[in-house]
């Protein structure tokens, strides 16, 4: 539903499985939210952006709801906080175990029981970086390693694909560029764009610029995200400038990752503004929808 910027399988999920709302039913069986369902949906959704586990405040009234969106309720529960360290758990031995079903799932529920917004921005993240700690660590291998990265990449998919935004939404294009072989951070991206109600193409990891701006100006993009986390500092100077120079001026070129900070430096570009993270994307892709984000001209 587009105004609650939730997907079909996660209202199924918190009707089903935590009675967070009870929408009327037509004759042939479709649900039928009313105003106030819409607003509480949306009250559900900020506050698991938030921290809070839908778990934990399902069964809250509109006054506590508002309270904890206004920063007036309290911080996430010791109980939601053991919770979703519980399931971080399950999801490291499902990875050491190389057991990539069992992944799968821990990190669907978790997505669930959190929410999209708090899954993709903290839990996913989070979860990545623990890996990555005890890979470098010595503590598991490449083929845990490389297991977690796959099974990430299929959750954020389906993720992605639970969104369903209507056909006049604007276009966000996502991609690497050329010699940026890691796309992880391109899909957490493309991933925070569809649950803001935007028509993502994805188009994955080391795409040169020429395409990147072809493919933008074919399907009039609105915005062009590209991640940098590791490329070679040279070659990705050279097709941030030749992306940014190829592309209209009414496209807004963001750029975000661990290395995207050092080459703002030395771009000297004001097409292409940095975002050094995911709550700063989703509040350019909010300003933007609501035409209050200018975009700078050469």
């Amino acid at each position: 539903m587009r105004r609650t910027g939730l997907s079909a399988d996660v209202l199924r999920a918190w009707e089903r499985r935590y009675g967070a709302i009870r929408p009327e039913r037509s004759a042939g069986g479709q649900r039928l939210y009313s105003e106030t369902d819409v607003g509480r949906l949306v009250l559900l959704h900020r506050a698991t952006a938030a921290g809070h586990a839908i778990s934990e405040i399902a069964r809250l009234d509109h006054d506590a709801l508002q309270a904890l969106v206004d920063g007036r309720g309290h911080a996430r529960s010791p109980r939601a906080q053991s919770a979703l360290d519980a399931v971080l758990r399950d999801a490291m031995v499902a990875t050491e175990g190389l057991d990539a079903a069992a992944l799968e799932a821990a990190l669907k529920r978790c997505t669930l029981s959190v929410g999209t917004d708090a899954f993709v921005d903290d839990v996913l993240p989070r979860f990545l970086r623990t890996v990555g700690d005890r890979w470098h660590r010595g503590a598991i291998t490449p083929a845990h390693e490389h297991l977690a990265t796959q099974t990430a990449h299929r959750v954020l998919d389906w993720i992605i694909d639970a969104f369903n935004a209507p056909p006049d939404a604007p276009r966000l294009l996502v991609a690497t560029p050329a010699s940026e072989m890691h796309e992880l951070g391109a899909l957490l991206v493309a991933a925070a764009a569809a649950s803001e109600s935007w028509r993502v193409l994805y188009l994955g990891a080391n795409l040169p610029a020429a395409d990147i701006v072809a493919a933008a100006v074919q399907v009039r993009a609105r915005m062009v995200a590209l991640s940098i986390v590791y490329a070679d500092g040279d070659t990705a100077l050279r097709e941030l400038r030749e992306t940014a120079a190829g592309l209209p001026p009414e496209i807004l070129v963001v750029m975000g990752g661990m290395a995207a900070a050092r080459l703002e430096r030395s771009l000297a570009t004001p097409r292409i503004r940095l975002l050094p993270d995911l709550e700063s994307f989703r509040t350019t892709l909010r300003q933007h929808l609501e035409g209050t984000d200018a975009v700078a001209a050469d």
